[in-house]
C-alpha cells in the first residue's frame, strides 16, 4: 500500500530506546557541557567579577520525545529529507510508572557568580529550571560514496519553536523569585530568541553542518591548512606619518583587515626610509580566499609606534599562479595616497592530506619534517594529590569557596618561548580550558614542547604549581601511536590532558627560507669600482670646513664595505674597489655617501640604489635547477650630482649540476623488507661515491680532489668565506656585537647586539677572498658604546683563512656543521664558537691593482752613485739626493762634500705606497750650495713592476741618471694593508696584515729555474703580470730565505696547549725579514739588519708587547694659516683610541709654535698608534690645521729613541716636531736588545 507524503510515523521504537540509553549517556553529556561551558566563561567574565561558573547542570532522567516522522520519498538519489516533530517535556508525567517517578531528577541549571575577591567574596546562585521545549524540525542530508558518507545536513524549523523555563536569578531554590512573573519580559524573551533564530534556521533559511568536512578538518576556520612563506626584501622612499623624530621602520601582518591579531612582524631599522630586510615569514592560512595586509609602522620609544601606511594583496592571486607569486612591488597606501613600497615574495605551501587513486587505493599523506603542530592543552586532575569532588549526579564539579582551590592557568611553551597563555581557572584543583596552539614548525626533530601550570595570586607573584615537558618525537610517539592522553606533572602529583595534531607541509625547493631570515647560500660577488663624487652637501659649511666624504654600500643595514674618507673635498676622487657577496637576486644595493666625523655621528651626504637585476640573470636547466649568470658590466650614474658614479659587475659562485633522482623500483613479491632496506643502502652508498661532474652550471672546469669526490677548495684561491658565529662566553656581563673582518680596517658583518656572559648570536656572515694565500680573517667582539669611532674591544680571534679552507677539507661535514670553539685573544677566559664554509668563486681574474700584494712599504736605501757630473770649479760637486714617490717628497739624503762616486752611509727611508701599480719613485741628485741655488745633477725614475721589486726579498737597482751618471739602490718590497687614518687602534697594530706567503699570484713572479720565470706565482693561482727573464739580485735564495724566516720568528712553545694552538692563529704572523742582496760584486753585500725596516720589528711578536714611552710635542712649522691676518693659534691635541692624553696651549698669531709639552703613556703593540691634531684656537669653535698618526713601535724599533718631523694631512699643512723616547723603568724586560725590539720579540 503506497502511502500518503502527508501520512505522519510513529517512532516508538526510537523513543523506548532513548528512554534506555538517556540513564547511561545524559551524565556523560552534562559534564561535557560543564567543562565546556567552564572553559568558554573564564574567557569571557568581566573584571569586575571574581568568577562565573557552570557549577550544576543535568537535563534529567526524562529524554527528549520524537512525537512523529514524515519523510519525502521523491526528492534526488543523494538527497534524503524528513521532518522531526521533537518535544523535551520533563514535567509531564502521565507516561511514567511508579518506580521511574520515585528516581525522578528534573532538569537543573546552577551558574554561580562570584563577587569580591579571595576570602573576601560570596558566590550568588542563578537558578534555571522547569525547562520545556516543542517544535517541527525539517532535516535534509545529502549522501555521498566516500566516509563518512553524510556530506552535509541541513536543518531549519518549520514553524517558530515553544519553550518554557523558570529563572531564579536571585535566592536560589528557596526563596528565589521567578522573574517571568515580571509582565512582559517572558514575552520579550521569547520575540528575541526569534529573532536571532529566524534569519538562521527559521523556514526558508537552514542551518547546513558540513559533516564531511569537519570529518576532514577543513571547516574549522581557526585551524591551518596550509602555510604562506612570505619574503620582505626592501621598502623604499617611506614617508613617516609625523614630522618629529625619526622613522624606524617594521612590517607588522595582518589577515582580514589591518584591525585583526597580528600574524607576524618584521625586525626593525633605525632611522631609514630605505630598509633592507632580506626576512622570511611564515603565515598560518586557513584558506586562500582573503585578504593579506602588510602595515609599515613606525617605532617610536616612550610613545605608541605610528602607523606608517598599510599594503594588501588578494591572496588569490597567490592560487591562480600555481602557489608561488615572485617579483611583487606593493605600495604602501596612507589616507588615498603612496607613502612607498615594499618588495616581496609570496609563497603556499598546503598541508598534506591523503589522495585516492582510481583504483580506490587511498596514498597517506607525505610524511615531511616541516609542517603545522596543533597543540592543545585540555585539563588538569587532581593538583592536590587526591582531590575527588563531584555533584548531587556524580559529575565531576568541583566545590566552589574552598580555602584550599587554586586559580590555576596554563603556559604553553615552544622551545622556551611562551606561544600561549590561557587564562586563569579559579578555584579549582581539577582546572580545564581546552586552549590550543598552532606554530609552523621547521625541523620536527627539533622540537620540544613545554606547559607551566601556574597559580595566579592576586597580591604576590604568582607561582609555578607544575610543569610538563617533553620533545615533539616523544610526544608524538606515546599520544598518536600508543594512545596516551594523560601525562604526569612534574613538582605536583596531578596529571594534565593534552593533545596534538600533526600536519604535515611538504616544502620542496625552499629550505633557505626555513630560518626566519636566516643565511642564505650566496649566489655570487659584485665587485664595485668607486670612482669619484661631484657637488657634494657642505655640512660643515657652518664651522669654516668642508665635508670629509667617504662612500660606504649597504645591504639591508648592514654595511658591507667603504672606502677611506677624503678630508675637506666636495669633489673627492677615492678610486676604490670593494667586494660585496650577495644573495639574492633581489638583494639590492644602497650607496650612500658619508660625511666623517671624529665626535659625532656621520652624516648622510646622498644615496642611490643598485639594482642586481641589473648585472645578474636568473637561469635554469633542462632539470629545473636554478642558477645565476652576469650580464654586461654596467656603469651608474646617479642623476643627482651629488652621489658617487660607479661600476658593477657580478661573480658568480661554483654550482654544480645536482644529480638526477632515481625512481625506486618496485620490489619483487618474494623479497623480504631486509632485502629492500639492504639493497636502498647499497645503492645509496653507490650514489654517493659517483664522481663529481667534469664542469659546473656555468661551464667552468670543476678543481677536484684525485679520487674525484669533493671539489678541492685549496684550489681555488678567490670565493665566499662563510663565517658562523654560534655562542660567545665572557668572563664579564657586558653588551657587545660580534663583527667579521677579512682584509679590511671595517667589519663586513656585525651581528646583532646582546647583553650578558654566554651570548648565543648563532647568526652567518660572509664577505670575499681575493687572494687565499694572502687574506686572514678577525672575529672581534666588541662593546656597544655611544660613539662608534671607539675601535676598543673585548676579545678577538683570527687565522688565515687557507688554514681555515685546510680545515674544512680535512674534516668530515658534520664536523665542520659542528664548529669549533676558540679562546678569545686578549680576553682571559673568553671563548668563541665558531664555524666556516667556503664556496669558491667562477670566472674571476683578479685585477692587479687590487691585489692584497699591490699595497705596502716601500724600504729605500741608496747604496752608491758613481761618475756624477762636475759641478764646481774644483772639479768636484757636492752631491746630495731627494727622492719623491708619485711627486711627493719622501726622504733627503746628507751631503756628501767633493766626491764624484759617494758611497751613502746609513741612509735608509721607509714610505707607504698605496698602490704599487703605476706608482714612480724619483731620485734628483742635487750639487750643494753653500750660497746660491742648489744645482741638478740628474735625475732618474723607477716603477715597482714585478722585475723591478720582489716581495721580501732586497733587489739592487742600476739607474742611470738623464744628466750623466748611474745611482744604486737598494728596493725591499713589503706589502701590508696600511692603516688608514681614521682608525685610531687596530688589531693588527702598524698594518693590518702581513703576508706570509710567497708572492706572485698578482705580479707574476714566480720560482726561479736556471734563470726562467716559470709560470704562476708560488701556490697563488696564475699570473697577472707576465714579466719573464730573470730576477736582478734576489733570484730564488732571496724568496727562500725570506719564506725560511717565517715560522722561525715568533713561533710559540710546543707544550703550549690545543687551544692555544687554535688561537695563536689570531696572533699576526711575524714578518719575514728580508734575505741578503745578491749582487754582481760582492763587496757591496750588506747584512739583513741594514735593510730591514723599522716597521718590520714594529708588528712582530705573538701580541703581548708593552712598553712605557714618554711622548714630547717641541713645536711645528709652516703651519696652514688659518686667520685673516695670515697667522693662526694653534694648539696639539693628543690622543690614542678614544683617551685624550695631551692638550697643549695654544700659541697666539704664529705659524712655528714651540710647545715643548710632554707626557708619558703605557702602549701596547696592537694599540700605541698616536692620534695627532693641529687645531687654530677660536673664540668659538675651533679649526683643524692638519693631522697625523704616529706609531711608536714602528718610529722607535729597535732604537731608545726618536726625534724627528712628521707631515700633517692634507698635505701642504705644515709639519709638527715629535720626540719618543722609550723610559727606562719599564717592566717588560729586554733580555740584552735594544729599544722596543727587545721588548716584544
Amino acid at each position: 500500500m503506497n502511502k500518503l507524503e502527508t501520512d505522519i510515523e510513529s517512532a516508538d521504537w526510537i523513543n523506548h530506546f532513548v528512554s534506555r540509553f538517556w540513564l547511561i549517556y545524559e551524565p556523560v553529556l552534562s559534564a561535557q557541557i560543564i567543562g565546556i561551558a567552564d572553559a568558554i566563561l573564564i574567557e569571557s567574565t568581566p573584571s569586575f567579577l571574581d568568577s562565573i561558573r557552570l557549577s550544576t547542570f543535568t537535563l534529567g532522567t526524562k529524554p527528549f520525545k520524537i512525537e512523529g516522522i514524515k519523510t519525502y520519498p521523491r526528492t534526488e538519489p543523494n538527497v534524503v529529507c524528513m521532518d522531526w516533530k521533537v518535544s523535551f517535556v520533563p514535567n509531564d508525567l502521565l507516561d511514567l510508572t511508579h518506580r521511574d517517578l520515585q528516581s525522578k531528577v528534573n532538569p537543573k541549571i546552577v551558574l554561580t557568580i562570584r563577587v569580591g575577591k579571595g576570602m573576601i567574596g560570596a558566590g550568588m546562585p542563578v537558578l534555571l529550571e522547569d525547562l520545556a521545549f516543542s517544535g517541527n524540525l525539517r532535516l535534509k542530508f545529502k549522501l555521498f560514496n566516500e566516509f563518512p558518507h553524510v556530506k552535509t545536513v541541513e536543518a531549519s524549523f518549520l514553524d517558530k519553536p515553544q519553550f518554557d523555563y523558570s529563572l531564579k536569578p536571585v535566592g536560589g531554590e528557596t526563596f528565589g523569585f521567578d522573574i517571568n512573573n515580571i509582565p512582559g519580559l517572558q514575552t520579550f524573551v521569547q520575540e528575541q530568541v526569534h529573532a536571532t533564530l529566524g534569519p538562521m534556521m527559521y523556514a526558508p533559511n537552514v542551518y547546513t553542518v558540513d559533516v564531511a568536512g569537519m570529518m576532514a578538518g577543513t571547516t574549522d576556520l581557526t585551524s591551518a591548512n596550509g602555510i604562506l612563506a612570505i619574503t620582505i626584501y626592501s621598502a623604499s622612499n617611506l614617508k613617516a606619518a609625523d614630522l618629529f623624530g625619526s622613522l624606524d621602520p617594521y612590517i607588522t601582518f595582518h589577515i582580514g583587515n589591518v584591525q585583526n591579531a597580528e600574524q607576524g612582524r618584521t625586525s626593525a631599522f633605525e632611522d631609514t626610509s630605505n630598509p633592507k630586510w632580506d626576512e622570511t615569514h611564515f603565515i598560518l592560512l586557513n584558506n586562500l580566499h582573503d585578504t593579506l595586509f602588510l602595515q609599515v609602522m613606525d617605532r617610536n620609544s616612550g610613545r605608541k609606534d605610528a602607523a606608517v601606511g598599510a599594503a594588501n594583496f588578494d591572496l588569490k592571486q597567490v592560487e591562480e599562479s600555481n602557489n608561488a607569486v615572485e617579483g611583487l612591488n606593493l605600495t604602501v597606501m596612507r589616507g588615498g595616497k603612496p607613502v612607498g613600497e615594499i618588495k616581496c615574495d609570496m609563497r603556499y605551501f598546503p598541508v598534506s592530506k591523503p589522495d585516492k587513486k582510481e583504483d580506490g587505493t587511498i596514498v597517506p599523506p607525505a610524511e615531511s619534517n616541516s609542517g603545522i603542530l596543533r597543540f592543545t592543552v585540555h585539563e588538569c586532575k587532581q593538583l592536590n594529590g587526591d582531590g575527588k569532588r563531584s555533584s548531587g549526579i556524580n559529575l565531576p564539579v568541583p566545590i566552589i569557596g574552598s580555602k584550599e582551590d587554586i586559580n590555576a592557568y596554563a603556559v604553553i611553551k615552544i622551545n622556551g618561548q611562551e606561544r600561549l597563555k590561557t587564562k586563569a581557572f579559579k578555584r579549582s584543583f581539577n582546572p580545564r580550558w581546552d586552549k590550543f596552539v598552532e606554530v609552523f614548525v621547521a625541523d620536527k626533530s627539533k622540537l620540544d614542547l613545554g606547559v607551566n601550570i601556574m597559580n595566579s595570586n592576586d597580591f604576590t607573584d604568582d607561582d609555578t604549581l607544575a610543569r610538563w615537558r617533553m620533545s615533539l618525537l616523544d610526544f608524538e610517539d606515546q599520544h598518536m601511536r600508543q594512545g596516551m592522553d594523560w601525562w604526569n606533572l612534574k613538582d605536583c602529583p596531578g596529571q594534565i590532558h593534552l593533545s596534538a595534531m600533526w600536519k604535515p607541509v611538504v616544502m620542496t625547493g625552499f629550505a633557505e627560507g626555513l630560518g626566519h631570515g636566516s643565511y642564505r647560500p650566496p649566489i655570487g660577488t659584485v665587485r664595485i669600482h668607486f670612482h669619484r663624487a661631484k657637488d657634494l652637501k657642505n655640512v660643515e659649511a657652518m664651522t669654516g670646513g668642508k665635508s670629509d666624504p667617504y662612500v660606504r654600500v649597504m645591504s639591508g643595514m648592514q654595511v658591507r664595505g667603504q672606502s677611506d674618507w677624503i678630508p675637506d673635498n666636495l669633489d673627492p676622487e677615492w678610486d676604490t674597489v670593494l667586494y660585496v657577496p650577495v644573495h639574492s637576486i633581489r638583494e639590492d644595493l644602497i650607496f650612500e655617501v658619508m660625511d666623517y666625523n671624529d665626535i659625532q655621528k656621520d652624516k648622510t651626504l646622498g644615496l642611490c640604489d643598485f639594482l642586481l637585476k641589473d648585472i645578474v640573470k636568473e637561469s635554469k636547466t633542462p632539470e629545473g635547477q636554478t642558477f645565476y649568470e652576469p650580464l654586461d658590466a654596467i656603469e651608474n650614474r646617479a642623476r643627482k650630482a651629488r652621489i658617487a658614479s660607479n661600476h658593477g659587475v657580478i661573480y658568480p659562485t661554483l654550482e654544480l649540476p645536482q644529480p638526477p633522482k632515481k625512481e625506486e623500483e618496485n620490489a619483487e613479491g618474494g623479497e623480504t623488507k631486509e632485502e629492500e632496506k639492504t639493497e636502498e643502502e647499497t645503492k645509496t652508498q653507490e650514489e654517493e661515491q659517483e664522481p663529481l661532474p667534469e664542469k659546473d652550471l656555468h661551464n667552468e672546469v670543476v678543481k677536484m680532489t684525485p679520487d674525484r669526490r669533493k671539489v678541492d677548495l685549496l684550489a681555488y684561491e678567490s670565493g665566499i668565506l662563510q663565517v658562523t658565529v654560534y655562542q660567545a662566553k665572557l668572563p664579564e656581563r657586558q653588551k657587545v656585537t660580534a663583527d667579521i673582518l677579512l682584509d679590511s680596517n671595517d667589519p663586513q658583518y656585525r651581528t646583532v647586539q646582546l647583553k650578558g656572559l654566554d651570548l648565543p648570536f648563532n647568526e652567518t656572515g660572509d664577505a670575499f677572498v681575493r687572494e687565499m694565500d694572502f687574506s686572514k680573517v678577525i672575529v672581534r667582539i666588541k662593546a656597544v658604546k655611544e660613539s662608534d669611532k671607539d675601535d676598543s674591544y673585548v676579545g678577538f680571534w683570527t687565522a688565515s683563512v687557507r688554514d681555515i679552507v685546510r680545515k674544512l677539507m680535512e674534516r668530515t661535514p658534520e664536523e665542520n656543521a659542528e664548529g669549533e670553539v676558540f679562546k678569545l685573544i686578549e680576553c682571559d677566559g673568553g671563548t668563541i664558537h665558531l664555524g666556516f664554509g667556503f664556496i669558491p668563486a667562477v670566472n674571476f681574474k683578479l685585477d692587479p691593482k687590487e691585489s692584497l700584494e699591490n699595497q705596502g712599504n716601500l724600504t729605500v736605501t741608496p747604496i752608491r752613485a758613481k761618475d756624477l757630473k762636475v759641478a764646481d770649479r774644483s772639479g768636484m760637486s757636492d752631491p746630495f739626493v731627494v727622492f719623491h714617490v708619485d711627486g711627493v717628497k719622501v726622504h733627503k739624503t746628507e751631503v756628501y762634500k767633493k766626491d764624484l762616486n759617494p758611497t751613502f752611509k746609513d741612509e735608509v727611508f721607509t714610505v707607504p705606497v698605496k698602490t704599487r701599480v703605476g706608482a714612480k719613485l724619483t731620485a734628483e741628485v742635487y750639487d750643494w750650495d753653500q750660497i746660491g741655488k742648489d744645482t741638478l745633477l740628474g735625475r732618474a725614475e723607477t716603477t715597482f713592476d714585478g722585475n723591478i721589486v720582489e716581495s721580501f726579498a732586497a733587489k739592487d737597482v742600476e739607474l742611470a741618471l738623464e744628466g750623466g751618471g748611474t745611482l744604486r739602490l737598494r728596493l725591499l718590497w713589503q706589502p701590508q694593508l696600511l692603516l688608514r687614518k681614521r682608525t685610531g687602534t687596530s688589531l693588527l697594530g702598524s698594518t693590518t696584515r702581513i703576508f706570509t706567503h710567497a708572492p706572485g699570484a698578482a705580479f707574476g713572479v714566480g720560482k726561479t729555474f736556471a734563470g726562467d720565470v716559470v709560470g704562476a706565482g708560488f701556490g697563488a693561482g696564475g699570473k697577472v703580470f707576465n714579466s719573464g727573464g730573470k730576477i736582478v739580485g734576489g733570484g730564488v735564495s732571496a724568496l727562500g730565505s725570506g719564506i725560511r724566516g717565517i715560522g722561525r720568528l715568533g713561533r710559540k712553545d710546543k707544550s703550549s696547549d690545543a687551544s692555544s694552538d687554535a688561537s695563536c692563529g689570531g696572533v699576526i704572523p711575524p714578518q719575514p725579514q728580508p734575505s741578503q742582496s745578491s749582487t754582481i760584486n760582492s763587496e757591496h753585500r750588506t747584512s739583513v739588519d741594514s735593510t730591514q725596516p723599522r716597521s718590520s720589528t714594529a708588528t712582530e711578536g705573538n701580541g703581548a708587547g708593552q712598553a712605557t714611552v714618554n711622548v714630547t710635542l717641541v713645536g711645528a712649522r709652516n703651519l696652514k694659516a688659518m686667520d685673516k691676518s695670515g697667522t693662526s693659534d694653534p694648539y696639539v691635541r693628543v690622543r690614542v683610541g678614544s683617551k685624550v692624553l695631551l692638550k697643549t696651549k695654544h700659541i697666539k698669531k704664529t705659524l712655528a709654535p714651540e710647545w715643548n709639552e710632554s707626557f708619558s703613556t703605557r702602549v701596547h703593540n696592537r694599540a700605541g698608534v698616536l692620534d695627532i691634531l693641529v687645531k687654530d684656537h677660536n673664540t668659538l669653535n675651533d679649526v683643524d690645521i692638519g693631522g697625523c698618526n704616529v706609531d711608536v713601535f714602528q718610529v722607535l724599533g729597535s732604537q731608545s729613541s726618536y726625534d724627528g718631523w712628521v707631515p700633517l694631512e692634507p698635505r701642504g699643512t705644515g709639519e709638527v716636531h715629535v720626540r719618543v723616547d722609550l723610559l727606562p723603568d719599564s717592566d717588560n724586560g729586554s733580555n740584552g736588545r735594544g729599544g722596543l725590539l727587545g721588548k716584544i720579540i
